[in-house]
């Protein structure tokens, strides 16, 4: 008598192609964490980054110009300095090479600095859909308007409420 498969055993089965190392939304929070913390100390570490010519340099200058941010870059100082040897990396602007090393990091050495970039440009260029009023009926940001299917959007399946919604119902 053949044995049926029981549900969590097809779950535990993984799909087509290579399995993912680190979750998307990580490698985005990560990069947009290290924007903020390197817009912050550019001034004082960015040329010294830019100038650097082993890791160990690196940490020297970490240390030495951004102390508070010892503990979230030092661990990556071979990555970075592969980031800033990148034909790509931009040289001109200290905007764009903030965003460059930033995103390059958000993968924190689990995905490629590339691929770690295209993670980030992919995640942001997607639209999250919010719910915009909420009753019985509800209006999406996505464009129907109409009955909900319990709380959520019955065209983009979002539950998420706008940000006007949500202060309306904390009053």
């Amino acid at each position: 008598m053949a044995q049926k498969e029981s549900s969590d055993d097809r779950q535990e089965k993984r799909g087509r192609g290579r399995p993912r190392l680190i979750d998307r939304s990580i490698v985005v929070g990560q990069a947009d964490h290290y924007r903020v913390v390197l817009l912050q100390v550019w001034t004082k570490l960015g040329p010294r980054l830019l100038a650097a010519q082993s890791p160990e340099e690196i940490v020297r200058a970490v240390h030495e110009d951004a102390g508070g941010i010892v503990g979230s870059v030092v661990p990556f100082a071979e990555l970075i300095l592969k980031v800033i040897r990148d034909p790509n990396f931009p040289r001109a602007r200290a905007t764009s090479q903030i965003h460059f090393l930033a995103d390059s990091l958000g993968g924190q050495g689990y995905v490629t600095p590339r691929r770690s970039r295209e993670i980030c440009a992919e995640e942001r260029k997607t639209i999250r859909h919010v719910i915009v009023r909420r009753e019985y009926y509800i209006e999406c940001s996505c464009g129907y308007e109409g009955p909900a299917r319990d709380g959520f959007c019955r065209n983009c399946g979002t539950g998420e409420l706008s940000w006007d919604l949500r202060v309306k119902e904390n009053d």
